[in-house]
């Protein structure tokens, strides 16, 4: 059913938005503090890198499984999947000391990012007329640009309280506060054919 009211619109467009800046948070937050772990573990760049090119490989493959997903399950429940496990990743990384724990950690939290986009285009479209779709998806969009200037903004902040730990210990407070308001406030709507996206892009977050 789709959305009429402008308030309401306003409210699917901010919960949306908010939702992407926190994806964002939990995934941009890694090369953000990527020097400070360096520093602080020794280890070379180089090695401490191979999370973020698995990160990088595994939501390649993620928006994949996702879109096929989407045509058989609730794209709410999706994003809830996603919001989970990267917030468990999150949380992980933080008792990680072996680049190599890192790599699986942080390449499963990319395959897990692959569920927030993709679903949420699902929810928009089956509940937004295609004039209002234009503008929220756009609004929604920022949402990523908010959640990288936030982290790199606020990362040395948090470094200088509680190391680069901190900084994903705080992602992952921020990805769980987030599963309960998505939860809440979202509205659910049944697994759609892909042939109701035609002529709505679900490229503008990739």
């Amino acid at each position: 059913m789709q959305l009429q009211n402008k308030k309401e619109i306003r409210s699917l467009s901010l919960l949306f938005a908010l939702t992407y800046m926190v994806g964002y948070m939990t995934r941009v937050n890694y090369g953000a503090v990527i020097a400070e772990m360096v520093s602080d573990t020794g280890l070379e760049r180089r090695v401490l890198a191979l999370a973020l090119t698995g990160s990088f490989v595994t939501y390649g493959l993620g928006q994949i499984v996702s879109g096929l997903c989407g045509d058989r399950f609730s794209p709410k429940k999706l994003v809830t999947a996603g919001l989970a496990a990267t917030t468990l990743m999150n949380g992980l990384i933080v008792f990680c000391t072996d680049p190599y724990q890192m790599l699986v950690v942080w390449s499963i939290n990319g395959f897990a990012q692959a569920f927030l986009w993709p679903p949420m285009v699902r929810l928009m479209t089956a509940q937004l007329s295609m004039e209002d779709y234009d503008r929220v998806v756009v609004r929604v969009s920022w949402g990523s640009s908010v959640g990288t200037i936030f982290v790199y903004l606020a990362s040395p902040l948090m470094i200088s309280f509680a190391g680069w730990r901190g900084v994903f210990s705080a992602s992952a407070v921020c990805g769980a506060a987030m599963i309960l308001v998505w939860n809440i406030f979202c509205r659910d709507v049944k697994a759609e054919p892909k042939q109701r996206m035609s002529g709505k892009s679900e490229s503008a977050g990739l």
